[in-house]
């Protein structure tokens, strides 16, 4: 889709150009030869490439001081139990279509490329037939041996001053990129229809500048027929010669074609106009919203080979167990969910089946995969075996708002230069450098909860009171600095013995307040999802 999606916007940005072309059809043709010429490296640049750029650049704004560093603990009575009887992983076959789809292109690719070579090769060794300008990089100008004596001086002139045009604007240069194009895209009319266009501009744009440089018009068109008397056409398109493009318009429009006309104002304000937009729209896109364009700047990921059976295993894994590039896990739909899209319970909506319904995966990815890739690798696991389909809402949610109490805030902030305090409460004796940007769930026989922050804001502390509270939590604290922070607190139905502090009292001895709140959140939409994995399917 992200092929197709790449070709529609190329497409409609050359339409786009032939619009703007029909506007300028009086103006130099040099100018109309460059925006022909962006719409052919525009295939080359989809415009995803500014988005995800303006995206990692709003990611990446100097932030002093360290990262912020959350720790959430969530004790509980039961611990895992190892999955057994592992299942080997099946590899994942490609369908036999999208083989043959790549074996056409690159047949036809690999075809344009050895065409174009063969010409190449045949225009290095001085086998052209009439006067053409070689080289990319280091241009020279070749005349077929004595053509001097065939011209007269007027009409030679003539020809070697159309050459060097080619010389100067690079012309060799701008048609090689094209053929890159038309190699890569050859399967595309489109692409095709821009280098006939690009052709019969650069032709034009030099026959202009000839003529302006002040040979006579009659001369010049004699000295082209003459050329074409006694020589065939270059025989590769990055090779300019004098004979290309429609020899009888070029000739109408030597001995009768009006003078170019300059740029007017209005006309400068739409060429303005048409290239900020072109760089501003995708980059702005990437600026404003990176994390929703994440989607649109990358190929869905997908593990290297995965297998999904139904377990009677009945001890579930809280996250997946990873070992190097190898993933194992035991679970319930909900729990694929919640790591998939790194939600809460309460952020699904939809009829998922429940934890009666065990499934086992083993997947096998790359060893430095991230945990943000993994969780994509799911999604995509989810969609291919399970055919979930799902859509996200903003709904309205009865939920508590996290407020500054009365007293003011308790807890000390942190500043750039300050240095993070070692790992308090239930990270006593832990190497802080392993915890760092993640989020430590355990499972161990005790009643109490334990939340510590280092460096984080309030609204990170209010997504780790999400996962206790189980509903959202809306920071409306409008503090944005960065605290550190330690508490315990007794869990829902306490046994006697504990001296831990609810949660809400908790909260108010950093100066904070847990109250009843009703506000927008965003809901993932279950709109459907198989009980049985495809792989099960008879």
């Amino acid at each position: 889709m992200s092929l197709v999606f790449h070709l529609a916007e190329s497409s409609a940005f050359a339409c786009l150009v032939w619009l703007l072309n029909l506007v300028l059809r009086g103006n130099p043709a040099r100018l109309r030869h460059c925006l022909w010429m962006a719409a052919s490296v525009k295939f080359l640049m989809p415009f995803a490439l500014f988005v995800a750029l303006a995206s990692q650049a709003t990611r990446h704004i100097a932030v002093h001081g360290p990262p912020p560093q959350m720790r959430f603990v969530m004790v509980e009575s039961a611990p895992p139990v190892a999955a057994e009887g592992a299942i080997p992983a099946r590899p994942v076959r490609r369908d036999w279509r999208e083989n043959l789809v790549w074996l056409v292109w690159g047949c036809g690719c690999a075809g344009m490329l050895v065409r174009w070579r063969l010409r190449w090769m045949r225009a290095t060794r001085g086998t052209l037939l009439g006067p053409a300008v070689v080289g990319i990089f280091r241009p020279v100008l070749m005349l077929p041996e004595g053509i001097e004596e065939r011209l007269t001086p007027e009409q030679l002139q003539a020809v070697v001053a159309h050459e060097i045009c080619h010389v100067r604007h690079r012309d060799n240069l701008a048609a090689a990129v094209h053929m890159i194009v038309e190699a890569i895209f050859w399967f595309h009319p489109l692409v095709w229809w821009i280098g006939v266009r690009l052709v019969e501009e650069r032709e034009r744009a030099c026959d202009e500048e000839v003529l302006e440089r002040g040979s006579d018009r009659a001369t010049y068109a004699a000295s082209i027929l003459r050329v074409c008397e006694l020589c065939l056409e270059s025989p590769v398109a990055c090779v300019s010669g004098v004979t290309g493009a429609d020899l009888k318009r070029r000739i109408r429009e030597i001995m009768h074609g009006s003078v170019p006309q300059h740029l007017e104002t209005r006309q400068k304000a739409l060429l303005a106009a048409f290239g900020l937009a072109a760089l501003a729209v995708p980059l702005g896109i990437g600026w404003t919203h990176p994390a929703q364009t994440a989607a649109l700047t990358a190929a869905p990921l997908q593990f290297d080979a995965a297998s999904v059976k139904i377990s009677d295993q009945r001890y579930l894994n809280i996250f997946p167990k990873r070992s190097g590039g190898r993933i194992e896990w035991i679970a319930d739909l909900g729990s694929f969910l919640r790591y998939a899209y790194h939600i809460e319970s309460w952020q699904i909506s939809g009829a998922v089946p429940g934890p009666d319904h065990i499934y086992s995966i083993q997947a096998v990815t790359d060893p430095k995969a991230t945990e943000d890739q993994v969780r994509l690798m799911f999604q995509s696991l989810l969609v291919s075996r399970f055919q979930m389909a799902v859509h996200r809402e903003t709904r309205q949610i009865e939920g508590f708002a996290l407020t500054v109490g009365k007293g003011g805030i308790k807890i000390p902030e942190a500043t750039p230069e300050d240095q993070p305090p070692a790992l308090p409460g239930v990270f006593r004796g832990e190497d802080p450098r392993t915890l760092d940007g993640k989020v430590l769930a355990t499972i161990q026989s005790t009643s109490v909860g334990a939340i510590t922050g280092r460096r984080v804001t309030m609204l990170q502390l209010a997504g780790a009171l999400e996962r206790v509270l189980r509903t959202a939590v809306f920071d409306e604290t409008g503090l944005n600095a960065k605290y550190y922070f330690d508490f315990e607190f007794a869990r829902e139905d306490p046994p006697e013995d504990t001296d831990r502090p609810d949660l809400f009292h908790a909260i108010e001895e950093l100066g904070l307040k847990l109250e009843k709140h009703r506000g927008a959140a965003e809901i993932l939409v279950v709109d459907h999802i198989e009980k049985v994995p495809t792989e099960n399917l008879p």
